[in-house]
């Protein structure tokens, strides 16, 4: 069995090869053989625990302090009418204790998924991909560098806004990129935010030993500031909507198209555990997945066939199989439309987030929740529920119940029952924070749905499926202002729109892997599992 981390390094070093490779092999040109670029991620703190170090009991003060996170960068925006359409802005008011004017995000913050370092593939490239390892287990990795001599920049993952910004503070946290020590940067007198300059300078990419130009957002807090105390470094903004965009710079995937480095518009997800994931622009590794799972199959069933003496060895010691005439060797098309495979979604609601229709929830068996809203962020380290989907979700597991205030976000379950639980796309069931049911199980009680037991030595486990409360408020000043203009700057229209749609967080990526497609009318998500 392939742990994590070798299948990570497996499947880079698949999609490296296969992407500067000329197509001389069956196997290689079975895969997507556009260019795409491939981030190995990382999350920030480790993975998520919600129990104490040698402890299996949470600690329900950081889970209220962990959601009140994230509900805190879905409060930084608000809905707003745009010529006959409903679209997602930054508020300007200094929303939730950032400062007026602050840019939305927070950088290097614990819990954030973030690219430590990438190594960048070109089909046909000249050099073949050179590794070197970090000191984390696992990681293989090109460093991420900007500027003549270059700086190494960390980059944070964001869903929920869409600029491409790197942030210079006063403080020693972070990692930095100065513009006074590079040779290459193109200033510009720009200034697209009151912070922000917007120039240009040169992203090296070792693997492939080129250099490209791209304008990135400047931003360096006023000394006056508390964001100058923050940590430097850069965000990567994923959302699908402009609106979004404080600094109105062009988005590194529209950069990356517009430089014919990528060609399709589309970038993907797939987390190998906890703390350890790939992100791939203008593709997938779908079918690098698919080839180390076959791989492993065929290693396991090479072993059987010699068990059962379907395999003898030549005078050379080289293994001979008897191969079926009634089986066909499989034919690897290269036709085939990458798009197949997939499950896909529109993006639907307010323009701005990942939202899409979630069809259906299911809990043992059953269909107990249909059609709701849901967005989906990688950075959440919960599935949130609004208050009545939540209610009804637990009613559908046995012997759970809400915890008193001021936990009451959170419920309990029997640590022995855990449920199983699906997640329904494009009328397809994907699981959801499955395995580990019973007493067998070794890892964390109640399974993969359990945070933890509710304390020492109880039978009952605090779900990962969590109430979320937010929007509730800004509609009832909503209702309450209704006729003012107070009411409707922060009720129905001024809300972030959250009251009734679901957040599908990092719990449900184990095992399944999303692609985004970002053309504009034509958005979409798509799921597959692995």
């Amino acid at each position: 069995m392939h742990s994590p981390s070798v299948l990570l390094l497996t499947v880079l070093t698949v999609l490296s090869i296969a992407n500067i490779a000329l197509g001389s092999q069956s196997v290689l040109r079975s895969l997507d053989v556009a260019p795409a670029l491939h981030f190995t991620l990382a999350r920030r703190g480790g993975s998520f625990a919600a129990t104490e170090w040698t402890k299996d009991h949470v600690n329900l003060t950081y889970l209220t302090h962990e959601l009140k996170k994230i509900e805190d960068r879905f409060n930084l925006t608000q809905r707003a009418v745009k010529g006959n359409r409903l679209v997602r802005k930054a508020r300007t008011d200094g929303a939730k204790g950032s400062e007026e004017g602050a840019l939305m995000g927070k950088i290097a913050d614990d819990g954030l998924w973030f690219v430590p370092c990438f190594f960048l593939t070109v089909h046909g490239g000249p050099n073949p991909p050179s590794f070197r390892f970090s000191t984390d287990p696992g990681f293989r990795y090109a460093k991420i560098k900007i500027g003549e001599p270059p700086q190494e920049v960390e980059m944070d993952l964001n869903m929920l806004t869409a600029d491409f910004y790197v942030v210079l503070t006063t403080s020693r946290i972070g990692s930095k990129y100065d513009d006074l020590f590079s040779q290459t940067i193109a200033k510009s007198f720009e200034r697209p935010y009151p912070t922000c300059t917007l120039p240009t300078d040169s992203f090296h990419l070792p693997t492939v030993n080129i250099s490209i130009p791209l304008a990135f957002a400047y931003c360096r807090p006023s000394k006056f500031s508390l964001d100058t105390l923050g940590a430097s470094g850069s965000a990567l903004g994923l959302a699908p909507s402009e609106h979004l965009s404080q600094t109105k710079s062009t988005s590194i995937l529209k950069q990356l198209l517009q430089k014919r480095i990528i060609e399709r518009p589309v970038f993907s997800l797939l987390l190998i555990n906890g703390q350890e994931g790939v992100l791939s622009m203008g593709g997938t590794g779908a079918r690098a997945v698919e080839m180390v799972q076959q791989q492993t199959k065929d290693e396991l069933d090479h072993f059987g066939a010699v068990e059962r003496g379907e395999v003898t060895a030549d005078v050379n010691g080289d293994d001979i199989v008897k191969r079926d005439p009634t089986k066909r060797e499989p034919i690897f098309d290269t036709e085939t439309s990458w798009e197949k495979g997939w499950k896909w979604s529109p993006v639907q609601g307010a323009e701005g987030w990942w939202q899409i229709l979630m069809q259906g929830v299911w809990v043992d068996g059953s269909k107990v929740l249909h059609n709701q809203a849901a967005v989906i962020d990688i950075n959440s380290p919960f599935i949130l529920a609004p208050p009545l989907a939540a209610k009804a979700f637990y009613a559908s597991v046995s012997g759970s119940r809400p915890l008193p205030a001021p936990h009451s976000n959170f419920y309990v379950f029997p640590c022995l029952n855990p449920p199983k639980l699906h997640l329904e796309f494009s009328r397809w069931t994907f699981p959801l924070l499955q395995g580990g049911r019973g007493a067998d199980w070794t890892g964390i009680p109640g399974g993969k749905f359990s945070l933890g037991r509710l304390r020492e030595g109880s039978g009952y486990c605090v779900g990962a499926v969590v109430e979320s409360r937010m929007g509730v408020k800004d509609e009832r000043v909503g209702v309450a202002g209704r006729g003012s203009r107070s009411g409707a700057a922060h009720g129905v229209v001024g809300g972030n729109g959250m009251r009734d749609v679901w957040v599908v967080g990092e719990g449900f990526f184990r095992g399944v892997g999303a692609v985004f497609d970002v053309r504009f009318k034509e958005q979409r998500v798509g799921f597959r599992t692995y």
